[in-house]
């Protein structure tokens, strides 16, 4: 995908974070001689907040302690979703971008966002009829989908119960507003499957409400926490927003040209959910209303492997990066009202990262 590979250029400048000295001028951007791969950013990264993610861990262990067998069980085993944990870096790396070191506030508030994720994974998943997660069974797959909606509500209440003990009433009125317009997000996303139409008015309101929500509530908090400004918190909010948004496009993309054995979920869920993703809508929109009907049975018919191989999908999956990679531009401008620092460069090069990942 030329535009992606023309956008993953620009995060070779985010190299030199060890302190590379050898460089190549090229434009307006400097470019390390090595360049900073996915697998090295994510070490960096947790390496850099390895203290603050280790305490962040030992705490959602204690949330979610419990003295049964039966849910502790269920617990293990989503414990393992956890992937990235990007939204808790997120948070933490806001914070100490603003105060230089985080506190125990901000690393119970990385903890609460975590578990909102996490619940919503859970729920997504019984939604999608989902098999996989991460390469393991999901929770209604291995259990049922009673249990999976039980304990998506559990993980939600663990969320607020945590963020209350913190004493802070804005950051608990913050996190529910957010959980509101994620969970408005997925209604709406349900709703236009159902209608079988999706315009892309219609998908930036749900991407930005299904996953830019918590991506702006993330590092929204994280600035708040810090001390930041009121110019300050409405920017990493609208970092936040706008990563956010980028990361679930290329999300869709992986959807659809992403092999399963890579991104550890099940290929092609969008379109067997009918969800009409901006990949899929730039496709159509490439062609002539006459040729929709057929581009419609192409989508319900081929498997995601021609998929990945048809011409008018591949218009449209690099059309939608291109977009992503313009929501990526302007998060990263976001972060202009902050001090520069290592937690910022980390920031620019996680937000150049968003588009051009595999997983």
């Amino acid at each position: 995908m030329l535009a992606t590979l023309r956008y993953c250029v620009l995060v070779r400048r985010f190299a030199g974070l060890r302190g590379q000295a050898d460089v190549l001028r090229f434009g307006l951007f400097t470019m390390p001689v090595t360049p900073l791969s996915a697998k090295d950013l994510k070490s960096q990264v947790r390496q850099h907040l390895a203290a603050d993610l280790q305490v962040v861990n030992q705490i959602l262990a204690e949330q979610l302690r419990t003295s049964s067998a039966f849910v502790s069980d269920i617990t293990e085993h989503v414990s393992r979703y956890q992937g990235k944990q990007l939204r808790p870096m997120l948070l933490l790396l806001t914070h100490r971008m603003i105060s230089g070191e985080a506190t125990r506030e901000s690393r119970m508030l990385a903890a609460a966002v975590e578990l909102i994720h996490t619940a919503t994974l859970v729920h997504d998943d019984v939604i999608d009829a989902a098999e996989t997660r991460r390469h393991l069974a999901t929770v209604h797959r291995r259990w049922n989908t009673e249990t999976s909606v039980l304990l998506g509500d559990y993980l939600f209440s663990c969320s607020f119960q945590l963020a209350a003990s913190t004493g802070d009433a804005e950051a608990c009125r913050l996190i529910g507003l957010a959980t509101n317009r994620t969970c408005e997000g997925e209604l709406n996303q349900m709703a236009a499957g159902l209608e079988d139409f999706t315009s892309e008015v219609d998908y930036f309101r749900i991407v930005r409400d299904k996953t830019g929500q918590l991506f702006g509530l993330s590092c929204l908090l994280g600035s708040r926490a810090g001390g930041g400004n009121n110019e300050q918190q409405r920017a990493a909010r609208r970092f936040g927003l706008r990563l956010g948004m980028a990361f679930q496009i290329a999300d869709d993309v992986l959807d659809l040209n992403g092999p399963g054995e890579v991104t550890g979920k099940d290929a092609g869920n969008d379109l067997q959910n009918n969800r009409r993703t901006l990949p899929i809508i730039r496709a159509m929109q490439s062609v002539p209303e006459y040729e929709r009907p057929q581009l419609r049975q192409i989508l319900a018919e081929e498997s995601p492997e021609n998929l990945a191989a048809n011409g008018i999908i591949q218009a449209g999956i690099r059309s939608a990066l291109e977009t992503a990679e313009v929501l990526t531009s302007r998060a990263m401008a976001d972060l202009a009202h902050f001090p520069l620092c290592s937690d910022r460069r980390l920031l620019e090069a996680i937000a150049s990262f968003a588009v051009c990942r595999e997983a």
